[in-house]
């Protein structure tokens, strides 16, 4: 099986050429930046063929996870819905095990979903009582101006090419629609204090372990996503760390990590909430 796709010449966000390697991983994966738009990337990708086979075992039954999942999705729609009070129509790319499509039900959006993987697709749709499409995404038939709020929690950095979901996203959102992000932060203070050490050649071990290459393919910055989003015609409206919940944790280790320790920019996951512009 091709496991990669042909080197990419160019950046597929912003479509410049000035890009250049600027990192290696253990396992020889090679990390280019684009120097038009700044994102970082895999290059080469991974071929379809080998995505399809590594999503179609990456669900696994994990119960432990459920409580926290559901908690911190709950608290995610609290932010969304200081944008969007109606609580109108809502889509949720890359459904997974459910978690947040299960709460935007049952907090009264007219929610529905998108999974990349077929057989799950179909079980959360059973499960849940709502439609969940699979296929390729810009292309399953979304109506313009059909959603409300599209929620994308750790999904835009495992996608082949951002921009066509960008595109996609941005026509179906009603007019001052909302698209509420969670991503990793390359540059989180972590991610920052290992390169270095790598650089130095002070650390040793899993170099570039934090680009996660298994099945990241794009890696994004707060200040790099704003750039993004504005080049497709949405307005930051919010950023801030994001909520790194695990089960068992105590109420007040949550509260304390979610009102302190996590509301920074330097946090190894970010949140981002960010309106469509209308007109352009």
């Amino acid at each position: 099986m091709t496991v990669f796709d042909p080197p990419l010449a160019h950046c597929l966000i912003c479509d410049s050429d000035d890009i250049h390697e600027c990192h290696r991983d253990a396992n020889d994966i090679r990390i280019f930046r684009c120097r038009g738009c700044g994102v970082q990337f895999m290059n080469p990708q991974y071929s379809d063929r080998h995505l399809a086979d590594y999503y179609s075992r990456y669900t696994k039954a994990e119960p432990e996870w459920d409580e926290p999942l559901a908690y911190c999705h709950g608290l995610y729609l609290k932010i969304l819905e200081t944008y969007v009070p109606s609580k109108g129509a809502l889509l949720d790319v890359g459904s997974g095990k459910g978690h947040l499509l299960a709460a935007a039900l049952q907090r009264g959006w007219d929610a529905e979903g998108y999974e990349i993987d077929g057989p799950l697709a179909r079980e959360l749709s059973a499960r849940l009582g709502t439609e969940v499409k699979c296929g390729d995404f810009p292309e399953l038939g979304w109506q313009a101006g059909q959603f409300d709020a599209v929620v994308m929690l750790h999904v835009l950095e495992h996608v082949k090419n951002p921009a066509r979901y960008l595109r996609a996203i941005r026509t179906m959102l009603a007019e001052d629609g909302v698209l509420f992000l969670a991503l990793p932060n390359i540059h989180s203070l972590s991610s920052r204090v290992k390169l270095l050490l790598e650089k130095l050649h002070v650390r040793t071990k899993n170099i570039g372990a934090y680009y996660d290459t298994g099945h990241h393919l794009w890696y994004f910055t707060p200040e790099t996503l704003t750039q993004i989003l504005s080049r497709f015609g949405f307005e930051v409206r919010y950023t801030r760390g994001g909520h790194r919940v695990r089960p068992n944790q105590s109420r007040i280790k949550r509260f304390v990590m979610w009102n302190v320790t996590e509301r920074n920019l330097l946090h190894s996951t970010f949140l981002c909430v960010a309106q469509k512009r209308v007109g352009t």
